[in-house]
């Protein structure tokens, strides 16, 4: 059981670190890209969302944030309703790199996970999902 929970970290870490090189030089290394990616996926997202789905503090996200609003990468905005909550969007130069990271999450998964059949890799997704419920 050790090892098995060994191994998916491995999985983890040797992705990250593969696309922290990979995008170092666009300054979306230390995990950047990965809120790139769910902002660019969910625009409006908001702070405390992020975090969560990240599995993060709110400190840590806010941090990373702050980064790539000031790369150009984000913008936050105010909500209609409620001014103290600020909603995250995706800049046109975020747009136009989220291609290419897209890309390169869909060749980590299709290295790790596109050797397995379609019936293993939903049951690996059903799993992981039963595993991971505990944690949050």
């Amino acid at each position: 059981m050790i090892e098995t929970l060994r191994q998916i970290g491995l999985f983890s870490r040797e992705a990250t670190t593969a696309a922290n090189h990979e995008f170092a030089a666009i300054g979306l290394n230390n995990n950047r890209f990965q809120y790139l990616l769910r902002i660019c996926e969910r625009p409006g997202l908001f702070f405390d969302e992020l975090a969560g789905e990240m599995a993060v503090d709110r400190t840590t996200s806010f941090r990373a944030v702050q980064k790539l609003i000031t790369d150009g990468y984000v913008e936050k905005r105010a909500d209609s309703q409620n001014k103290k909550v600020r909603h995250l969007f995706p800049t046109a130069k975020a747009q136009a790199v989220y291609p290419e990271i897209h890309r390169f999450e869909q060749r980590m998964a299709t290295i790790t996970i596109g050797q397995l059949s379609p019936a293993e890799q939903q049951q690996l997704a059903l799993l992981m999902r039963k595993a991971s419920s505990e944690l949050r």
